[in-house]
Parts: C-alpha cells; sequence; structure tokens
C-alpha cells in the first residue's frame, strides 16, 4: 500500500498538534480570590482546588513541626475551624491553626495555640513554578518563607535579600514577588518563625510535557522531515 507524501506530511502535522499542550511553556496564574474559588464571603476552608488553562492544583494547610534547620519532621492537615483562610476583603489566601486565638497570616508559631503554618499546592501534573507574589510581606528581611518541593527542601528562611539560593533565582521585588525556576508537583510553602507572617495572592507556573509526549512529538517531526526530503 502506497502512502503519499501529502499524507504523511499531514498526519506528522496532526501527531505533533495534538501531542503539544497548548499551555506547555506558556503562564499560567492561578488568582486566589473568593470569586475564584467559586465562594463570595471570606472563611475558612479544610481544602479547596482551582483549575485554570488545564492544570488543576489543590490546596491545603498544615501545622508544621521541624528541626529549626528547614527538615519538617511532622505536619497535621488542618480542618475544621482551622485550615486555608480565603479572604474576599484582600482577596488571597493565608492559614488560621487556631479558632480563635491565632490569625489568618501564614505564619511561625511560638506556643501551642500559634504553630508554625503552611500551605501545600499539588498539581495533577508536572508544572515550572515561576513566581509567587506575597502579601503583607516585608521585604527589608523581617519575613522569610520556606519552599519544600516534592518533599526536599530548596529555600530555608528566604527573603528578598537572600537573592539566588541552591540554583533557584528567588530574587523578591518591592511587589513581594518572588521568582523561580523549580519544578515539580508538591509545592508547600511554609514559615517557621515568630516572626514571619505572610499572605499569597497568586502563583505562576509553566507546565511540563510528559516524557512521552516529547519522544513522540519528536517522532512526527522525524516523520515530516523525512517527507519533506523525498518530496525535495
Amino acid at each position: 500500500m502506497k502512502i503519499s507524501k501529502n499524507f504523511t506530511s499531514l498526519a506528522s502535522v496532526a501527531l505533533f498538534t495534538a501531542l503539544v499542550p497548548l499551555n506547555a511553556n506558556s503562564a499560567t496564574i492561578f488568582d486566589f480570590t473568593t470569586t475564584n474559588f467559586g465562594l463570595s464571603a471570606s472563611g475558612t476552608v479544610d481544602s479547596a482546588a482551582m483549575t485554570v488553562d488545564g492544570i488543576t492544583v489543590d490546596l491545603t494547610a498544615f501545622s508544621i513541626t521541624n528541626d529549626g534547620a528547614g527538615e519538617i519532621t511532622g505536619k497535621t492537615q488542618l480542618t475544621g475551624d482551622t485550615g486555608i483562610y480565603i479572604s474576599a476583603s484582600s482577596n488571597n489566601i493565608g492559614v488560621r491553626s487556631h479558632p480563635t486565638a491565632d490569625g489568618t497570616n501564614m505564619d511561625g508559631g511560638d506556643s501551642s495555640s500559634d504553630l508554625d503554618e503552611g500551605i501545600l499546592f499539588t498539581f495533577d501534573q508536572m508544572v515550572t513554578l515561576d513566581f509567587i507574589n506575597f502579601d503583607s510581606f516585608s521585604n527589608s528581611g523581617g519575613d522569610d518563607f520556606n519552599l519544600t518541593v516534592d518533599g526536599v527542601l530548596k529555600l530555608f528562611d528566604h527573603n528578598q535579600d537572600d537573592g539566588t539560593v541552591a540554583g533557584i533565582v528567588a530574587n523578591g521585588s518591592s511587589s513581594d514577588y518572588f521568582n523561580f525556576s523549580v519544578t515539580g508537583k508538591e509545592f508547600l510553602v511554609w514559615a517557621d518563625g515568630d516572626s514571619d507572617s505572610f499572605r499569597i495572592d497568586e502563583i505562576n507556573v509553566s507546565a511540563v510535557p510528559e516524557p512521552t509526549s516529547l519522544a513522540l512529538v519528536g517522532l512526527g517531526l522525524a516523520g515530516l522531515g523525512f517527507s519533506r526530503k523525498k518530496k525535495a
């Protein structure tokens, strides 16, 4: 059976188009407002989820214990009257680890009623974290944060003055943006100091194509090149 050159070219192009995600290597912004969460008023929730550009992220809040050097020794999901606090007035998210004794910012603790807190962002696919837009964050060094990716500590007590750490560009700016370039599925942002207190407005990620898709795309491009070569 003879297959026409035009058919081979069209098949290769179709394969390439079908396998490359439309949002691959493009920015996807998760803007944490009550409206985007489908809420109309402020409140504390056990968990939350959001889907943008075909990427889904699940959010859960935890109280955290650690060894003082960034290694997490235990974490407990916050539920009931505690958990992720979604603010309708400031359109961002924080953590409440105690129903009355703790505020709504994500902060470090100094007592049994004021615990170290964090939010785990779990994506349904591999992504590259591009930036986090913090709120109520002091760039003067008064606040800092920790970042654990897929269970591995990437940044510890980090603020704007620390610059690039461990190969990750995490420089701050006057608008409380921190720029990253780290890939994973689970990103835990947490605080461990009593003076640390902040909220998160939005995060920006880029989809990472699956290795299998990349291999198939390569085959499609190879087929396209082969058909063009034969035509020439």
